[in-house]
């Protein structure tokens, strides 16, 4: 809860600076800004793709990840809606090392890559602003590795590596800076592997619109 939260305030923070930067997008050879008659062809409809970058926690864990993300909308008055799929590299860590008489312990554990597949639904707070909320399935790939160096042992080590499906949702804010470039921030928090535990990720995108 204490994430979602932190969530809510980057995303209200970055929403409203958003709205004070969104440019105008040209309108020659378009139709009104208002929402009843929006842009024609839509700026926000069809098909698009972008990179990604962001920092990701879990509990004493945390590190980058960036990766890239492709997606289609659809518009409906002030309505926007599409699916999205995504997939990143990541380095969200944690490391220790435990030195007792005779013997040093190491341990690490991080999350490095993960893949979400989601549907998203948002509403333009301004034509060219859009705040949405986004919810789907997400693969987590996550090692974990120990060793022990004892005297007259030598060292012994471990490793283990694990793939687990679990739920993602999130919140996130979307500006359209020209026809066919927008730039957003979003906060996604991801629950339900029992092994990887639940984590949160807050991310800043830049995509790029194909098409009419």
């Amino acid at each position: 809860m204490r994430t979602f939260c932190r969530g809510i305030a980057a995303l209200a923070v970055l929403t409203g600076a958003a709205a004070m930067m969104t440019p105008a997008v040209a309108q020659e050879g378009r139709g009104p800004t208002y929402f009843d008659q929006p842009y024609l062809p839509s700026i926000w409809q069809g098909l698009y793709a972008g990179v990604h970058l962001g920092w990701g926690w879990s509990g004493d864990a945390n590190g980058g990840v960036g990766g890239g993300q492709i997606g289609y909308n659809w518009q409906s008055r002030q309505y926007v809606y599409g699916v999205e799929a995504d997939v990143s590299a990541a380095d969200i860590g944690v490391s220790e090392t435990i030195v007792v008489p005779g013997a040093v312990l190491n341990a690490s554990a991080s999350i490095d890559w993960l893949t979400t597949f989601r549907g998203r639904l948002g509403v333009l707070v301004q034509p060219n602003l859009l705040v949405y909320g986004t919810a789907g399935l997400a693969v987590v790939h996550a090692e974990a590795h120990g060793s022990v160096n004892a005297v007259g042992i030598g060292q012994i080590s471990a490793h283990a590596s694990d793939t687990e499906s679990g739920f993602v949702y999130g919140i996130g804010a979307e500006s359209m800076w020209t026809e066919r470039m927008s730039v957003r921030v979003e906060y996604l928090g991801f629950s339900g592997p029992d092994k990887i535990g639940d984590f949160g990720i807050i991310r800043a995108g830049l995509n790029f619109k194909f098409g009419p």
